[in-house]
């Protein structure tokens, strides 16, 4: 998870990006036409040269849509994002209807900046598994990229509706309702975040955020605090920790 970076006193936003997550398998401003479906196809029937090279004597050739995926993920946890690929675009092929395999590509898509493709995948596996939690809330994600987030909020709702305790709508629906400057909804959301995974860094940080925003400042410091107890990345420790100094000077 990501953070939302706080409204200054001065009430200006600092550039952040909005708080998405990515569940695989269970900015703003783009153009939908960015990629258009004949690009999307082409790519998808273009083999890599990887792929090409181990073409006869694939070892996964016969493997199951589960197997596959995992075959997928072990690439991407060796950095080997085009042969994630390549396994995904074979096993879709294979089983063109299965809504788990479109997922993941979607996920890949995502993490690697194709908006486009993914949301087509996210589209194509929806009408598979319509009630699928996981698959709404990384639509939801998808629409934020195209600007759409009144679709996007659509799905997250819809995706509570299905799974009201599901941490990754939860999260990114807060993280829609602070961008749309709704403070006290945006509230709500964290808060249930914290009650439910109390352990995750970034719902803290949300938090202090929006405490932040509504002029709370003490529990937005005391947030802050928390989180830091928590060991997040590096990169946004050091960001909490200067505007907790800068917090604590203006209160001084």
């Amino acid at each position: 998870m990501a953070y939302i970076r706080p409204r200054s006193r001065v009430g200006q936003l600092a550039a952040g990006m909005l708080t998405l997550c990515l569940y695989i398998g269970g900015g703003a401003g783009a153009s939908e036409n960015d990629e258009s479906s004949e690009a999307m196809k082409s790519f998808l029937q273009a083999p890599s040269q990887s792929a090409a090279h181990g073409r006869q004597s694939d070892p996964h050739a016969d493997l199951g849509p589960q197997k596959m995926v995992q075959v997928a993920l072990q690439h991407l946890d060796e950095s080997r994002a085009q042969l994630a690929l390549d396994t995904l675009n074979a096993a879709i092929a294979k089983y063109p209807d299965n809504a788990m395999l479109l997922s993941v590509r979607a996920s890949v898509f995502l993490q690697d900046g194709r908006t486009s493709f993914a949301l087509a995948d996210l589209n194509r596996a929806l009408a598979i598994e319509p009630h699928d939690p996981v698959l709404l809330t990384n639509r939801a994600q998808a629409l934020r990229q195209f600007g759409r987030t009144d679709n996007a909020r659509r799905d997250l709702d819809r995706a509570l509706e299905l799974e009201p305790d599901f941490i990754a709508a939860l999260f990114n629906r807060g993280s829609l309702l602070f961008e749309a400057e709704q403070y006290a909804e945006a509230l709500i959301d964290f808060d249930r975040c914290i009650l439910l995974e109390p352990e995750v860094p970034a719902a803290w940080f949300n938090r202090a955020s929006a405490y932040e925003a509504m002029g709370q400042r003490k529990r937005a410091i005391g947030d802050l605090k928390h989180f830091l107890s928590l060991s997040p990345q590096p990169s946004w420790a050091q960001i909490a920790r200067d505007l907790l100094k800068q917090w604590e000077s203006d209160q001084s």
